[in-house]
């Protein structure tokens, strides 16, 4: 009797074990709630679930990426990352150890406007007069979601900036998502774009935006190891305790120099709609 009840006894745990695991596992998949953005619904789903083609995530920094470098690494640094991703961080952080830093407009001009006309120009992306020449720096190099010039000319910026230093941002991709939905109208911008890789209508939760940031992190890591020794690829999580460390270890400006900017509700970091139309 004694055995049939301590087997009866365990198997009712194994039962109530197994239940617990599967409600764990749902509620972490499906978790949905209600940000300040209208009736935006956002959907938390697991961040490690897409990988690139070498089986490393593409919602997560290489970590290896900074331990791989040997030396400070040399200017120009190239941002290409997303809004709301740090940008500001980099440019208070690369001009604190003296370079000259730009952050999305170089001289009189949009950065991504003189990159944009370069390129199509047939020349290299910096080459533009008097606009994207000698800066230490490019911060952020987009016009917001309409002019993302990163996205769209990926393979002529790497291609065409021989021995350039690459730097690719992450941050949670539900604080990211969270983040454009609260500054003015940023989210809904990035849905109207029809950017590559996020047509026209879609960009309505975090499901759809960390793929959209998952297939261009692959894109990138992609077009940089198509030259290998001609550029580095840095890569950062902006929300890392450690990460002003990490970018001391790779550029050799001091982790004193980070720190977060415009957390703000309301900044500067993006260009408005109304800014855009008077430059169109």
């Amino acid at each position: 009797v004694t055995r049939k009840s301590t087997a009866k006894h365990f198997l009712v745990w194994a039962v109530i074990l197994l239940m617990l695991l599967l409600l764990s596992s749902q509620q972490h998949e499906y978790n949905v709630r209600n940000v300040s953005d209208g009736d935006v619904i956002v959907k938390k789903v697991p961040e490690e679930s897409e990988n690139d083609a070498n089986g490393e995530s593409c919602l997560r920094p290489r970590r290896n990426s900074n331990a791989a470098v040997k030396s400070p690494l040399k200017p120009p640094f190239i941002n290409l990352g997303m809004p709301k991703m740090g940008s500001t961080s980099l440019h208070s952080y690369f001009d604190c150890g003296g370079y000259k830093s730009v952050h999305w407009k170089c001289g009189k001009r949009y950065c991504g406007e003189c990159i944009e006309d370069a390129i199509q120009a047939g020349s290299s992306p910096l080459s533009t007069s008097k606009c994207t020449k000698n800066f230490g720096s490019y911060a952020q190099i987009d016009r917001g979601p309409e002019h993302l010039v990163q996205v769209n000319y990926l393979n002529e910026i790497v291609r065409g900036v021989p021995n350039a230093t690459f730097i690719l941002t992450f941050r949670n991709m539900t604080n990211w998502y969270k983040s454009m939905s609260n500054f003015n109208n940023l989210r809904q911008r990035f849905e109207a774009a029809n950017i590559t890789g996020l047509p026209r209508g879609v960009g309505r939760n975090v499901s759809e935006f960390s793929h959209f940031y998952c297939e261009y992190v692959k894109r990138v890591r992609e077009e940089v190891a198509k030259y290998p020794g001609r550029h580095e690829l840095i890569e950062i999580d902006i929300e890392d305790p450690t990460v002003g460390w990490q970018m001391e270890e790779a550029f050799g400006t001091s982790h004193t120099c980070w720190g977060k900017k415009n957390t703000a509700k309301h900044n500067d970091t993006v260009i408005s709609v109304e800014e855009l139309q008077r430059r169109d």
